[in-house]
């Protein structure tokens, strides 16, 4: 089965046990060769395979790669930040933070990139997928059930016109944080 695209801070792991997902090796992740995750026309390096540490919110994790533990920033999504400490977050923050950690429940995930690694905030910029399916991947998913708004940065911009459309299907349906929040 292959997956056909049309398509033109400084924050810790979570030590809550709820956040940390238990690997399914019976997921079939590992039966994926590299070459069929969807990914950037020039990617500044391959797709890898990573194991889930935690769920920082709905458009950052914590994963274990080959280069260890690294903090990744879902490219060209953005969605409601959630209460940290005395700041309340945002409305529908906790409703995405719990969809990511639903859609990486079987604890590991394929990274695939763009043309630019890391931002300013040593981030891994990273496209996610559970799958060769179009709901296996991670921000295509959020997008289209109102969880994020597209969020396309220079030059990490290859998915951008999909990644729009995925959100006018959610605003036009009026779900999720569209319904929520009033946007």
């Amino acid at each position: 089965m292959i997956f056909l695209l049309w398509a033109c801070s400084g924050a810790t792991p979570l030590d809550s046990a709820s956040d940390s997902a238990t690997v399914d090796p019976g997921d079939g992740l590992d039966l994926l060769v590299a070459s069929e995750i969807p990914q950037g026309e020039e990617p500044c390096r391959e797709p890898e395979l990573a194991t889930l540490e935690s769920v920082v919110d709905g458009d950052t994790a914590w994963f274990t790669t080959t280069s260890g533990s690294e903090l990744v920033r879902f490219i060209g999504i953005d969605t409601p930040e959630v209460s940290w400490d005395s700041d309340p977050g945002e409305c529908y923050g906790e409703e995405a933070s719990a969809q990511a950690r639903e859609l990486l429940s079987g604890g590991r995930a394929w990274l695939s990139f763009d043309a630019e690694c890391h931002d300013h905030y040593d981030r891994l910029l990273s496209y996610i997928h559970v799958g060769l399916e179009e709901k296996d991947f991670l921000q295509r998913s959020l997008l289209q059930d109102g969880f994020a708004t597209a969020f396309a940065v220079e030059p990490n911009t290859y998915f951008r016109t999909i990644f729009s459309q995925d959100e006018s299907l959610a605003e036009d349906a009026v779900i999720g944080l569209w319904e929520a929040c009033g946007r």
